[in-house]
């Protein structure tokens, strides 16, 4: 079979296609093909934002056959592009057809596929704009294969055009190559389950794995811990600070979306539960994260981000230092009584400033989010909003926990990426009482204007 001059169009794809109840299953020579759908978490906020998608094959006795084996059996490059295409476009039409919610698509490509970007690209083009979904909806794994090759980011930038998004897969914690990570950007990055499996056997993985998650969030990218298969591992995902979570201990995977139900009732029980065992036993972020330039986990751009000279330094604490009295001046008014919206005026008036917003003792909002009319836009998907927000939790953040300790002074966070989708975020924090309650008063900065010297 000969590679087209053009790539496969989507018409010749869905060809491929037979519907049955609104789901589509593909042919490929013997085979059948469907489509596996792993829901994805947002741990703060404990709903649903997305599914990744695996494929399901089986031969002409209905016996199963592994994506592995499939793509192992291909001849050429055209009937491993023509495969992939096949899969991506099921997946795609059952997301659509069954999920009518906000929320996001994982993928994977084969790397030969991804890499061959142009055909690739407009073959996603048409497939998006057929099935009316926005580019940013589709989160594309990054293969592993393609991460040393000298095309990469040229093929990145392609799919960048569609409004893509893209993620590395299997990161691990002994992962030394941070760079990878600097250079393609990616929006999240998944920790595989072996890190998971580490840190509930191994005592300096566990220890180490919130430093990492950290030191992600700083780079500018969200975490999703994948393969969580009991409780404790699920509290060793909040512990860690991870963002995102998938695996069997919220549920099975999905042929049909239509039929899933949000497992609300048991994210609820583990928060409850990490909060009664982990929380006085998780160790003070700000004094272990200094630890990661001494632990295998470095790299240039890592050492180049840490670093700063005496005027860099100086320069960062002056730009600083309005929002640190903004929000200070914000918690004294909501002290003596001032509503949040108006308390928060001064601070949500200075440049970059996103919101403001109060949590209770137990890391939880109280009341509305107060943003900034001039808000700058968000650099990659707000996760906020998928998740509607109604019960999030940030009791892990390290914002929270340090202001807590340190009533009426003001925390300031290194520049981290935020769910709400700012990926120069900063966070000031101060803690003091409302109605004789204590509380925090929090306000989020999108520092990407400020050059960056932070200590």
């Amino acid at each position: 079979m000969n590679m087209p001059a053009k790539g496969y169009t989507l018409e010749f794809i869905q060809s491929m296609l037979a519907e049955k109840s609104g789901r589509v299953s593909g042919s490929f020579k013997d085979l059948r093909l469907r489509t596996a759908f792993q829901p994805i978490f947002s741990l703060p906020h404990k709903r649903t934002i997305g599914f990744d998608t695996s494929l399901r094959g089986t031969d002409s006795v209905g016996k199963p056959v592994s994506a592995e084996t499939l793509f192992a059996g291909l001849d050429d490059h055209a009937e491993t592009s023509l495969l992939d295409l096949l899969c991506t476009t099921i997946h795609v039409h059952n997301f659509t057809a069954a999920w009518k919610l906000p929320g996001l698509l994982f993928v994977n490509l084969h790397p030969e596929v991804f890499l061959d970007a142009d055909p690739t690209g407009e073959f996603l083009a048409s497939m998006l704009g057929h099935y009316r979904v926005p580019g940013h909806r589709l989160v594309i794994d990054i293969p592993g294969a393609a991460l040393c090759d000298a095309r990469l980011r040229a093929r990145l930038d392609r799919y960048r055009q569609l409004g893509c998004l893209f993620a590395i897969d299997d990161f691990g914690v002994d992962n030394s190559d941070l760079d990878t990570i600097w250079e393609t950007a990616p929006a999240v990055v998944k920790m595989g389950r072996s890190v998971i499996a580490d840190a509930i056997s191994d005592k300096r993985a566990q220890q180490a794995l919130p430093r990492v998650v950290s030191l992600l969030h700083e780079m500018g990218t969200l975490v999703l811990m994948e393969g969580v298969e009991t409780e404790m591992e699920a509290r060793t995902a909040i512990d860690a600070g991870a963002d995102f979570a998938c695996g069997f201990f919220f549920g099975r995977s999905y042929e049909d979306p239509a039929a899933y139900v949000e497992p609300t009732s048991l994210l609820k029980h583990v928060w409850t539960t990490y909060k009664t065992e982990h929380v006085a036993a998780t160790p003070n972020m700000s004094s272990t994260r200094e630890l990661l330039v001494d632990e295998s986990l470095h790299s240039t751009k890592v050492r180049e981000m840490r670093s700063a000279s005496p005027a860099e330094i100086n320069r960062y604490r002056q730009q600083r230092r309005p929002y640190i009295t903004a929000i200070q001046h914000s918690a004294s008014l909501v002290k003596s009584g001032e509503p949040l919206d108006k308390a928060c005026n001064e601070f949500l008036a200075l440049p970059g400033a996103i919101s403001c917003y109060i949590l209770n003792t137990d890391g939880r909002q109280i009341g509305g989010l107060v943003a900034s009319p001039h808000a700058p836009a968000p650099q990659s998907v707000d996760f906020s909003a998928i998740a509607a927000p109604s019960d999030a939790d940030w009791s892990r953040r390290e914002y929270f926990r340090r202001a807590l300790n340190d009533p009426e002074i003001a925390q300031v966070t290194r520049q981290y990426c935020s769910l709400d989708g700012h990926t120069h975020c900063v966070t000031l924090s101060v803690a003091t009482t409302m109605q004789g309650e204590s509380i925090v008063v929090c306000g989020d900065v999108d520092w990407t204007s400020h050059k960056r010297a932070d200590t």
